[in-house]
């Protein structure tokens, strides 16, 4: 005799809800779980039986905890601004990936904010408040003393994807020394390269693992610049419309991020002078150099450029340039060697130090025990040694 699986009673809205935050439809969820569509979205009831163990494939499929599932009303959540349409940049429906990063941004956000109130620590981020009249130059001068920040001063024959590296975790540990959680999440590079949770404390910047490492650099000090005006939202980063059209307040804030960015990575004063000291050379020429001197990509140096330029002459071959490499196909790192994976390096690379630090001592304190520390992290507790090593 074949067992039954047992049946349980839901609300179908937060089903639905569950479903479409995760990026799927009916259909493809059907086809996916072997379950009638029916089943899935019973959308002529109020309450409605489903088999557990169809629960559990639909769970696993859209990767939302079964308890999720189980919640009498859909949780309220905002969204996250979207400011991938600025500067004229197709702004498609975010993928499964990048909406499981989102979730996932928010769980840590909300677990940060448990653990921090349960040790009667300030959840608010020590950076000073700013806004839109505030000039992202002279802001970005202050920033760059407290962030630390000096690209130009790589050694000559240093390997500058190594200083990259270590410029951009010294970074990203700055950052997090400020109160901020720095997450990582790989996601489709031309979709989006970054995001900030500005809506709640403690605040949360997710940075795009796939993309190269000073595309990261640059995203990351945006979205803390997003987070300097309290602003969320989900961006590219770099896109930017230099015709001259007005300016909405989705594109005032997300050039904002962009200047700030690029005035940190770049100060006013030397990009200028170099501009002056090299301005009978091709801009493709002058853009290699700048990139190279500031250890950025060739697309936030030439934004820069034209964000200084003004009506000077030389701006239209500049434009012309930015117009020519923004066209074309963003490349896709290569995948990484093969070999054993370090699943606790793996663990601080996604979730950040500030926050593995914060679960692991919990931990210690005997404040959550070592289940949460499993949820909270996704590690099991054989490689909990090794994370110690690394914190």
């Amino acid at each position: 005799m074949v067992r039954q699986s047992p049946t349980v009673w839901i609300n179908p809205d937060v089903l639905r809800w569950a479903v479409a935050g995760s990026g799927w439809d009916a259909g493809d969820l059907s086809e996916k779980t072997n379950i009638e569509s029916e089943s899935i979205l019973r959308l002529d009831k109020r309450s409605a039986a489903i088999k557990v163990s169809d629960l559990r494939k639909i769970s696993k499929t859209i990767k939302r905890p079964l308890s999720v599932l189980l919640l009498p009303e859909p949780p309220k959540e905002r969204d996250l601004t979207d400011y991938r349409k600025v500067g004229g940049v197709g702004a498609g429906n975010l993928s499964k990936k990048t909406l499981a990063a989102i979730r996932n941004a928010r769980y840590v956000q909300s677990n940060a904010g448990d653990l921090l109130e349960m040790r009667s620590e300030d959840a608010r981020p020590n950076i000073i408040p700013r806004t839109l009249k505030d000039d992202p130059e002279t802001v970005a001068e202050a920033e760059r003393k407290v962030l630390g920040l000096a690209l130009e001063k790589r050694r000559k024959g240093e390997d500058i994807d190594k200083f990259v590296q270590a410029t951009y975790l010294a970074l990203r540990e700055k950052i997090e020394s400020l109160n901020i959680f720095v997450l990582q999440a790989a996601m489709d590079v031309s979709e989006a390269r970054g995001f900030a949770l500005a809506d709640g404390y403690p605040r949360v910047i997710l940075i795009n693992s796939r993309d190269g490492l000073r595309p990261r650099l640059f995203t990351l000090l945006h979205e803390y610049a997003h987070l300097l005006l309290k602003t969320d939202g989900i961006c590219l980063t770099n896109s930017d419309d230099f015709g001259g059209r007005p300016m909405g307040h989705d594109t005032a804030i997300e050039r904002w991020c962009n200047n700030f960015a690029g005035a940190v990575i770049m100060p006013k004063s030397v990009i200028l002078k170099d501009l002056d000291d090299r301005a009978n050379r091709a801009p493709d020429r002058v853009v290699a150099y700048l990139a190279s001197k500031f250890c950025t990509s060739k697309t936030a140096a030439v934004v820069r450029i034209l964000n200084l330029l003004g009506k000077d002459r030389h701006r239209a071959g500049y434009l012309e340039y930015y117009k020519m490499i923004s066209s074309k196909p963003t490349p896709k790192p290569g995948g990484g060697g093969g070999g054993d994976r370090d699943m606790a390096q793996e663990c601080v690379n996604r979730n950040g130090m500030r926050y593995v630090g914060l679960v692991s001592d919990s931990r210690t304190r005997d404040m959550i025990t070592t289940n949460y520390m499993i949820r909270y992290l996704n590690l099991k507790t054989k490689h909990f040694e090794d994370l110690d090593k690394l914190i």
